[in-house]
């Protein structure tokens, strides 16, 4: 595996283009990455925590998941709320606990063994600050 691949991270993030940005930049200024890989669905964090996902969606996100894992050697899964969601439209607190719900969801799919998967919430009072979630 080339120096590069070994540099990025992935993640699961709502299509919103606000939250891209800062999780991207959260990602290269506390992880030792140069790139993070999105893997985008509105309100994802809502999605993965809900039961009743359909499961050709979550088999999607995670063989997605897993080309990011396999080609370019992503060790850090970053599982993404934020508010002002349109396809998750709950408070700062529903999403904190969707993003913790949908953490041990990915968990669940046999990752390889090294993955760190984080959870962030990217606020939307205008900072667009990202807070961990643990």
């Amino acid at each position: 595996m080339g120096e590069h691949q070994k540099s990025f991270a992935t993640a699961l993030n709502c299509m919103d283009g606000r939250a891209q940005e800062p999780v991207r930049l959260w990602g290269v200024s506390n992880l030792p990455v140069q790139h993070v890989d999105m893997i985008t669905l509105a309100g994802v964090d809502g999605s993965l925590s809900d039961k009743n996902l359909h499961p050709v969606i979550q088999d999607l996100l995670r063989r997605e998941l897993f080309i990011s894992i396999e080609k370019h050697g992503s060790r850090h899964i970053l599982v993404v709320g934020h508010c002002e969601c349109a396809g998750s439209p709950v408070s700062a607190d529903e999403h904190r606990q969707d993003v913790a719900r949908s953490i041990a969801v990915v968990r669940s799919w046999d990752l390889p063994e090294g993955i760190e998967v984080i959870g962030l919430l990217v606020n939307g009072d205008g900072s667009w600050n990202v807070e961990v979630i643990s």
